[in-house]
C-alpha cells in the first residue's frame, strides 16, 4: 500500500555469500519466537452497519481434508502464459492484456482511512465469486485511524482503461493479531462483495504446505503505484521459506502489496500474498499456511 508516488524500491543486493545462507534458511531470523506464535484468527467489519465481529470457521466446513484449491478460468477466456526470468535489477516488465486470465483476477485497489483525505493505492487478487485477498496494512492501519471507510476494486485495470468495472468492497477481513499489534507475521486481508465479479474475471486457486518452499518459481504481478494503475510483473524463485513469510529477490514497489504470488507452473495456485520490503534485503510474501487456507475458504 503507498499513497500518491511514494516508492519503495529494493535495496541491491552485492554479496554472494549472503545468497548462500539465504537459499537454507527455512525459519526466518526475523520472526518472533515459536512460543509467541499461533494459527491465524479472522476478524471482520461490515461496513454497512459497522460491526466487527471475530469469526470461527465451521467444524463442518471440512475443508482440511486437502491442501490445494483449484482457480476458476471462465469458459472461452484465453490464457495469458508469460513469463520471465529474473536479469537483473528492476526487470519487472507491463501486462497489456489484462482481460486475459489470470490478468482479469488482479485487481487495482484504492481505499480510504479515517484520519488521512488522501487516497491510498494496493493490488487485490479475486478467490470466488464475491471474495478478493490482499495484504492486512490494505485494510487496516493503526497509525490512519483504523479500519479503511472504504476499499474499491478494478479487475483488470489497464491505465485509463477498468474492463471490469469498480466494485467496493461490503466486508473487510484480517487478523486479531494483526489488530492488536499489527503483526506482520498476520498481514493479511479479505474483502466480501456483493456481486458475482469472479464469475466473469475468473479468480485463483491456492495451496499450501509446511514444507520448505525454497527454489519454487512464483510469479509477483499487480500494480506499482508509479505505474498509474498498470499492472507490472516479475518471476522468480523463493529464497527463503519461513513459517509466516516467503521471501525473494523479486522487484516491487509501493502499490503491489496485496498482490498475488502464485507459483509459475500453469495452474494459477497462490502461496502468498506479498506485503513488505525486509531490511535483510528481499521481498516478503505473508505465507498462505493451513489455517490462513481455511479462513480463505470459508468465504469461497
Amino acid at each position: 500500500m503507498k499513497k500518491n508516488k511514494i516508492v519503495n524500491k529494493i535495496g541491491i543486493l552485492v554479496l554472494a555469500v549472503m545468497l548462500s545462507i539465504l537459499s537454507s534458511i527455512t525459519v526466518l531470523a526475523s520472526e518472533p519466537e515459536e512460543a509467541e506464535l499461533g494459527p491465524r484468527q479472522d476478524i471482520s467489519k461490515n461496513l454497512t452497519t459497522g460491526e466487527i465481529t471475530v469469526n470461527e470457521i465451521p467444524a463442518n466446513l471440512n475443508k482440511n481434508s486437502s491442501d490445494v484449491m483449484e482457480p476458476f478460468i471462465p469458459e472461452g477466456m484465453k490464457v495469458d502464459p508469460t513469463t520471465r526470468e529474473v536479469i537483473g535489477p528492476d526487470n519487472r516488465y507491463r501486462i497489456t492484456d489484462t482481460t486475459a486470465y489470470p490478468n482479469s483476477a488482479i485487481c487495482y485497489m484504492e481505499m480510504k482511512f479515517p484520519d488521512d483525505d488522501g487516497l491510498y493505492v494496493g493490488t487485490a487478487w479475486m478467490y470466488g465469486e464475491r471474495v478478493a485477498m490482499t495484504a492486512g496494512h490494505c485494510v487496516y492501519d493503526a497509525s490512519l485511524g483504523g479500519w479503511a471507510e472504504w476499499v474499491r476494486i478494478y479487475p483488470g485495470s489497464n491505465g485509463g482503461t477498468s474492463p471490469y468495472g469498480v466494485h467496493y468492497a461490503s466486508v473487510l477481513h484480517t487478523d486479531t493479531k494483526y489488530i492488536e499489534s499489527e503483526n506482520s507475521n498476520y498481514d493479511w486481508g479479505l474483502l466480501e462483495f456483493s456481486s458475482d465479479i469472479g464469475s466473469s474475471t475468473g479468480y485463483f486457486g491456492a495451496s499450501w504446505t509446511t514444507s520448505s518452499l525454497v527454489g519454487t518459481g512464483i510469479v509477483v504481478r499487480g500494480y506499482p503505484v508509479e505505474k498509474n494503475a498498470q499492472m507490472w510483473s516479475m518471476s522468480g524463485s523463493i529464497a527463503a521459506s519461513g513459517t509466516f513469510k516467503l521471501s525473494y529477490y523479486i522487484d516491487t514497489t509501493g502499490g503491489q502489496s496485496g498482490s498475488p504470488v502464485y507459483k509459475n507452473d500453469g495452474n494459477y495456485r497462490c502461496v502468498g500474498i506479498h506485503t513488505n520490503y525486509n531490511s535483510l534485503g528481499y521481498n516478503q510474501a505473508e505465507r498462505i499456511d493451513e489455517s490462513l487456507f481455511d479462513i480463505m475458504n470459508q468465504y469461497r
